[in-house]
């Protein structure tokens, strides 16, 4: 029997069926690969996005633990008393002021009898208090005061706004904050000194408004320490939900694409903790929450999910699928951080078709065209655009690294070869720009980045905080040194004092052997200049004793730094020649700074500053008017004053201060011997002795031409 033999149209017709039976089989692979990993893609997606939203909302709410931190900080230095009305009403007015997040802000403040058998703190209501900074919706901020009055407590509630004077309203009967749960509850043995959050509850200042007007608000809650370490009250911080819902939104789409996912927050129970619309929030039995009933048709079906009462902090992220409207949705669950909420959770949902629907589209276009030959196609095509993105991704990260000042060294690799190339082009120039921090003024470098432009010859006038520092004696202790020693021990010195500067917002602009010139409002403007300055040198001063007194300095010899401080305006820019700069200030100013560390040696003082700075920060710093002195290189004389100290509510200057101002002033009058007398005894204050020799020898050899000035030929 003959072999049957196919015909060439049959041939033809099986290799078609073949080859569409092989085109069916891989449209059928093609799909469900590109559903899976759509699906996987998606979910990858939505988890990185309730990441972000969840370090949106933990950022937010972090503002509260921050305030505070800040307020507990002002209290730890000094800065605020907190016993002092007008102290604390300053420092929580301030705190709300500079975060226009906070809602409301409170301090209760009373004298703590001890602990009674159950835990609870007995305090002594007489010195019992209360000041609460509420900022409204609309309008000034409110201000309610409560305070014991003879036999009961009772409020004031008063308008701060910079548009009119303050009105106090009426004294009106109150009651005891410390006997609220916000007082009790942080204040008990179990839970003090522990920082507390609340779950959502009514703004305390809008209780007596319908509850449809109440803003719903998280509060953290903390006792406070005075200085002393000793119970000084309970500070409250409150956030309002309606920046919180703010905080959440994120367009999570393609652009020029409307975005379908929806984010919100709830609870294990399904309860929403955001609102949708005009909903207002209800009580839920204890709990304060937003009710669903106008809240999207996925978001009621997400909230009923049983993935939704799995998430829990050892198994943080649930993904689902579900169906709601007729749709397919696809929904991301994530656990907020313990210890900030109330066990929230970050909701997203989407339509499955967000994701599926160009899917669709391309298996559509792909029926059209020979499927080996798009198949080829779009595996090479994949494979390149993946290398391409992944390649234009480690270079969009490194420049948006170095945009943000980070120029840390990062382990990228490519393996396109011109792509490596820019990699390692960026790493060298994230090189340079480290090493460039470290011989100029870091804020500069900043801004020369920034800017974009390269530094040319050339300054402006600038008003400038300037400060110069030396060590007294230094020379015998550098002869006296090994040249490593020498180095290491002036290194940490150098440190420490370039720190405290820095934090300080200040610009350290060179060394000189021991001596440090730093300026403040340069190259990046700074509000407050010389107050910064200021307290850089008496921090300076304290942090250089600590450091003496420490192990780490056992055996060294210990440094007595002098600082000079003027307020002037300078010419402040790029000097020197025109292939190498260095930037720095000059102008009389600069010079008449450098004169003032010198004379400490004469006076026997440790910060001489200007009347200049004197006269801007006298509010603020206790000082001593020291001289009226004419500086060699100077004709005309100027006042100069001793910084004793930070300027403290109530204080009073030191007796022997007082005495010298008072014989100083006699002294400018010509009276040397009134000024003796009221020095005689003195032996302990440099400055004193100093102008009671001044005076003996004016007494013996009588000053012609009298004008209160004392001229100083050297240095």
């Amino acid at each position: 029997m003959p072999l049957m033999r196919l015909t060439l149209k049959q041939v033809f017709f099986l290799s078609l069926v073949g080859l569409a039976l092989s085109l069916a089989i891989l449209l059928y692979f093609f799909r469900e690969g590109s559903q899976r990993t759509i699906l996987q893609s998606s979910e990858r997606f939505r988890d990185s996005a309730s990441r972000a939203v969840t370090e949106r909302v933990r950022t937010y709410l972090g503002e509260a633990p921050s305030a505070v931190s800040r307020f507990e900080d002002q209290v730890l230095y000094g800065l605020v008393s907190p016993r002092a009305r007008k102290s604390l009403e300053n420092t929580l007015l301030t705190l709300l002021l500079v975060n226009k997040n906070l809602s409301e802000i409170s301090f209760t403040f009373t004298r703590s009898m001890g602990f009674d058998g159950n835990g609870n703190m007995q305090v002594d209501p007489r010195s019992t208090g209360q000041i609460s900074l509420v900022r409204p919706d609309k309008g000034a901020i409110e201000e309610r005061m409560v305070w014991f009055d003879r036999s009961g407590f009772v409020s004031e509630t008063s308008r701060i706004d910079p548009q009119n004077p303050p009105a106090p309203g009426k004294t009106l009967p109150s009651v005891d904050p410390t006997k609220m749960l916000t007082f009790a509850v942080p204040s008990s043995r179990a839970h003090y000194g522990d920082l507390l959050w609340t779950d959502l509850h009514w703004a305390d200042s809008d209780m007596s408004m319908p509850e449809g007007e109440r803003r719903v608000e998280v509060s953290v809650l903390k006792t406070v320490e005075d200085a002393q370490s000793k119970f000084a009250g309970v500070l409250r911080v409150s956030l309002a939900t309606t920046q919180l819902e703010q905080a959440m939104q994120v367009n999570l789409a393609e652009a020029g694409k409307s975005d379908p996912h929806i984010i919100f927050l709830c609870d294990r129970q399904g309860r929403l903790i955001t609102g949708f619309g005009s909903v207002k929030a209800k009580q839920d039995g204890d709990d304060l929450r937003f009710p669903s009933d106008n809240a999207p048709a996925e978001i009621k079906a997400a909230l009923r999910s049983p993935e939704l009462k799995s998430v829990d902090p050892d198994h943080p992220l649930a993904v689902t699928t579900f169906a709601a409207g007729g749709n397919t949705i696809l929904g991301t669950f994530r656990a907020m951080p313990e210890g900030q909420t109330q066990d929230w959770i970050v909701g997203i949902v989407v339509p499955r078709s967000y994701y599926f629907d160009p899917l669709l589209k391309i298996q559509r276009r792909m029926l059209g065209i020979a499927v080996a030959l798009m198949f080829a196609i779009l595996l090479a095509g994949s494979i390149i655009l993946r290398m391409i993105l992944r390649a234009h991704s480690l270079i969009l990260n490194e420049t948006g690294r170095m945009k943000l000042f980070n120029f840390t060294a990062s382990p990228n690799s490519s393996p396109l070869r011109d792509v490596e190339e820019v990699l390692w082009g960026l790493e060298k120039a994230k090189t340079a720009m480290r090493a460039m921090g470290k011989y100029v003024p870091v804020d500069l470098v900043r801004r020369l980045y920034r800017d974009g432009k390269e530094p040319v010859l050339g300054a402006e006038q600038t008003e400038l905080s300037v400060l110069f520092t030396d060590i007294r004696e230094f020379t015998p202790v550098a002869e006296s040194s090994a040249p490593d020693q020498l180095a290491a021990t002036l290194g940490r010195y150098l440190q420490l004092m370039a720190g405290v500067i820095q934090e300080e917002k200040g610009t350290v602009d060179k060394y000189m052997g021991d001596a440090v010139m730093a300026f403040w409002n340069a190259p990046e403007l700074v509000a407050n200049h010389a107050v910064y300055a200021c307290r850089a040198a008496l921090r300076c001063k304290d942090e250089l004793e600590k450091l003496f007194d420490s192990p780490e300095w056992a055996g060294r010899s210990r440094f007595e730094t002098r600082f000079g401080l003027h307020v002037c305006v300078a010419s402040v820019g790029h000097f020197g020649a025109p292939d190498r700069f260095n930037y720095t200030a000059i102008g009389d100013g600069i010079n008449l700074a450098s004169r003032l560390e010198g004379l400490n040696k004469f006076y026997g003082t440790t910060i001489i500053v200007t009347e200049d700075v004197e006269k801007i920060v006298a509010n603020q710093f206790e000082f001593r008017r020291l001289d009226r002195v004419s500086v060699k290189g100077k004709t005309e004389g100027i006042t100069i004053y001793e910084l004793l100290d930070v300027k403290r509510p109530g204080g009073k200057s030191p007796p022997y201060v007082q005495r010298y101002e008072e014989a100083f002033a006699a002294y400018q009058r010509g009276d040397f011997k009134t000024a003796l007398a009221m020095l005689s005894g003195e032996t302990k204050d440099a400055p004193s002795v100093h102008l009671a020799e001044r005076c003996r020898e004016y007494i013996e050899k009588p000053p012609n031409n009298w004008q209160g000035l004392r001229v100083f030929h050297t240095k």
